[in-house]
């Protein structure tokens, strides 16, 4: 599909929020007499914030309803409303969908509880008002969902006392798996003073989804920042895209997921597998796309704000100004380990800055100008015009300490002035009582300048201010980049060998596929007794390695069947025969196909690397510190496919094994493009057999010093379960074509 098509698909399959989130119309179905419970608060909070549409409550037990007509059904209304709320016990639900369809009702929010969530009667109901919903073409928020609340339009749909609250108006656009919580977030961000565009909860999902919403959000032209409350997404891999557009739009977009379990994991064979599970796949589509991640109340409400100042810094490095040192270092801290620098200031500030500022001052960064430069606040103020006037900072961290009174309104007026002359982010940590500098605060907030209670809530705003920014960068570069460029693989050959098999490949069939993808495996050859394993070790020369190869042994150490370090023809015919006993031991009707002989390869660094073909994102490629103690360290680090060179480059330097195989304590370092290379080819190698391969790891893949390349040292591939009917017919081939004589002992 070509790009204009693709855009032009999805916009016609983005949901139209604003029929949505302003409708001219609404009936409240199951509407009550009691303004206290469930079903009479919608109605009620509708009334309260002044909704200038028309209002159909639809109950037959009723001839009004706090002064407007109420119907006694949906049928006898006596125009067709935009939006209905369904506030009926759930069995009756998808009759009153039925009768919104049958009305022209273009879309519906069902509040009430009891589908997916209470069992097998409750998702057979859910069921069937997802099927209503698609054949009337009415959109669905909800079930067991507790509503929506747009500043915009003054629609206050919900439940709740948080509907009571009255919102300044702003750009966020809140999206909630949870009512409840979702609530909470909501009052947070009120509470911090962010603006509000809309609220919505989603409940069970029965048809809109979240990222239905945040799709949408990312089109309304008055979001300009989206967060969105995650319990799981049944169409995961649609984040990256939606991720992208955001990215695109230039709207943040910050998420907070919970329920990060990985259970799906412990049935499976790769280390790649049992290393990923959600919260490391939701986090790799997070970092790829720009997505801020948020793990606390708190989080959310000062990123939000450090996001509505809507200043974006141009790269990593900040001036820390301070009048306490130890705010100082708190912050540099903080930043530091979120990946920001604080660098010096340039030879010409330092020379600027030197005449004017108090000669016991510290102007090594942080800077600690000391509380005795605010006796005069335009030195002050020049002083940090100066600091933003550095080509060597890309924003300005100003620790006010406890700073108070008229000191505080004179510093305050100070960084107002140079807030104002600068395009630089710059943010401000003050904790000082409101009490005790509250028209410093008032002047600091109406002005727009980020604020914050600590030196590390400042530094971790900054931080994700940074990394939406580089992510922005990233996006821009590696637009209309093929990641494969230049890539030279042999799919078909690679296609056919998965065909034929099924399970687990042993590690001499996986050596197949990964020279497919051009990635080198060590020189060896498959022996089937001893003196055939003596002839290959003349050919091949020691030191050599032996494993068993077995589809029922995916891994081998643990059985016992790998010898490391023969040096000799009486050695490797003893530890043949040990381990292909052990095997049989450790497995006793093990499908035994013969003992790789194998080189042994000495001097390099052992990673991993492999994929995941997963069930909701769909192919992820690994990278990772390797050998025995992969899953013990997890040093490892996952993109989603495809993975460009950059990608890779950036995944290597986020392992702590990075310093090793930039070369530490005298080692040469390791061939870092070789190893860029061979995630590249395994990101096309998942893509290209994204139908056949479930699973793969190369354990360990031995990098090289620079210029000698990688070699993969032992490597796992699992295929994915095909019918029954398919397995016979690749066991037929596989035993005409593919099988090894049996091993025979002696």
């Amino acid at each position: 599909m070509n790009t204009d098509t693709s855009t032009a698909t999805h916009a016609a399959n983005t949901l139209d929020i604003q029929r949505l989130v302003d409708p001219r119309s609404i009936a409240i179905i199951g509407a009550s007499n009691d303004p206290t419970s469930i079903s009479g608060q919608p109605m009620r909070f509708l009334i309260q914030h002044g909704y200038q549409g028309t209002l159909y409550p639809v109950n037959p037990k009723y001839t009004e309803l706090a002064g407007v007509a109420c119907h006694a059904s949906i049928a006898a209304l006596p125009a067709t409303p935009d939006l209905a709320l369904i506030l009926v016990a759930a069995r009756r639900v998808p009759d009153m969908l039925r009768q919104c369809g049958e009305k022209g009702i273009g879309f519906a929010i069902i509040y009430s509880s009891g589908f997916a969530e209470a069992g097998e009667a409750g998702a057979a109901l859910q069921h069937e008002c997802a099927e209503v919903a698609k054949a009337f073409g009415i959109r669905v928020i909800g079930p067991n969902c507790q509503g929506f609340a747009s500043t915009g339009a003054g629609v206050y749909a919900g439940f709740g006392a948080p509907f009571g609250v009255d919102y300044r108006r702003g750009g966020l656009s809140l999206i909630s798996q949870s009512g409840g919580f979702g609530c909470a977030l909501l009052l947070m961000a009120d509470e911090l003073g962010i603006g509000l565009r809309h609220f919505i909860t989603t409940g069970n999902e029965a048809d809109v989804s979240l990222l239905d919403l945040v799709d949408a959000c990312i089109a309304d032209p008055q979001t300009s920042l989206i967060a969105a409350y995650i319990e799981g997404l049944k169409d995961a891999r649609r984040l990256v895209d939606v991720a992208n557009r955001a990215l695109d739009a230039g709207k943040p977009l910050l998420a907070w997921k919970v329920g990060n379990t990985a259970d799906g994991a412990k049935a499976a064979a790769s280390h790649t597998a049992n290393l990923g599970g959600a919260s490391a796949l939701y986090r790799t589509a997070f970092r790829q796309t720009g997505v801020i991640e948020v793990t606390d109340v708190a989080d959310l409400g000062d990123y939000a704000k450090a996001f509505e100042a809507q200043r974006l810094p141009h790269g990593k490095r900040i001036a820390v100004v301070t009048l306490s040192g130890g705010a100082g270092i708190l912050i540099t801290d903080a930043c530091a380990e979120r990946g920001m620098s604080v660098p010096a200031l340039s030879a010409a500030t330092l020379e600027r800055l030197k005449p004017i500022v108090p000669a016991f001052a510290s102007l090594n960064n942080p800077i600690d100008l000391t509380a005795g430069i605010l006796a005069e606040p335009k030195i002050f103020a020049d002083a940090l015009q100066i600091i933003a006037d550095d080509p060597n900072i890309d924003a300005i961290a100003i620790m006010a300490a406890a700073a108070s009174g008229d000191v505080a309104r004179a510093m305050a007026e100070a960084i107002v002035r140079v807030y104002d002359a600068t395009t630089k982010p710059m943010m401000l940590a003050w904790n000082a009582r409101r009490d005790m500098a509250r028209e410093a605060y008032e002047m600091i907030e109406t002005r727009g300048v980020p604020l914050y209670a600590t030196p590390v809530r400042c530094g971790r705003a900054f931080a994700a201010l940074s990394d939406y920014a580089q992510a922005r960068r990233a996006r821009a570069a590696a637009r209309g980049a093929d990641p494969l460029a230049g890539a030279q693989y042999d799919v078909e050959h690679a296609r056919a060998l998965l065909a034929v098999s099924h399970g687990d490949l042993t590690e001499h069939a996986s050596q197949a596929l990964l020279r497919d993808y051009g990635i080198e495996t060590p020189r060896s050859e498959l022996a089937h007794d001893r003196d055939e394993a003596c002839a290959i070790a003349r050919s091949i020369g020691f030191p050599l390695v032996i494993k068993v190869q077995s589809p029922d042994i995916p891994h081998k150490t643990e059985a016992g069947a790998v010898r490391v370090g023969i040096r000799d023809e009486a050695t490797l015919a003893d530890a043949f025969d040990e381990i292909v006993a052990n095997a049989r031991r450790h497995v006793p009707h093990a499908r035994i196909e013969g003992v790789l002989v194998q080189e042994e390869i000495r001097d390099a660094l052992e990673l991993i690397v492999g994929i995941e073909n997963d069930a909701s994102f769909g192919p992820a490629v690994m990278c990772g510190l390797g050998g025995i103690y992969a899953e013990v360290l997890k040093d490892v680090t996952f993109r989603l496919a495809p993975v460009t060179h950059a990608d890779a480059h950036a995944m290597i330097r986020e392992l702590r094994a990075f310093a090793m195989l930039n070369g530490a304590r005298g080692k040469p370092p390791g061939d870092i493009e070789a190893l860029v290379e061979t995630i590249v080819a395994l990101s096309a190698m998942a893509l290209d057999q994204q139908a056949c391969l479930k699973e793969l790891d190369i354990n360990p893949l031995f990098v090289l010093p620079a210029g000698k390349g990688v070699r993969a040292g032992d490597a796992l591939a699992r295929c994915m379960p095909r019918a029954a009917t398919a397995v016979d017919a690749a066991d037929a081939m596989h035993e005409s074509e593919h099988c090894a004589p049996a091993v025979v002992d002696g």
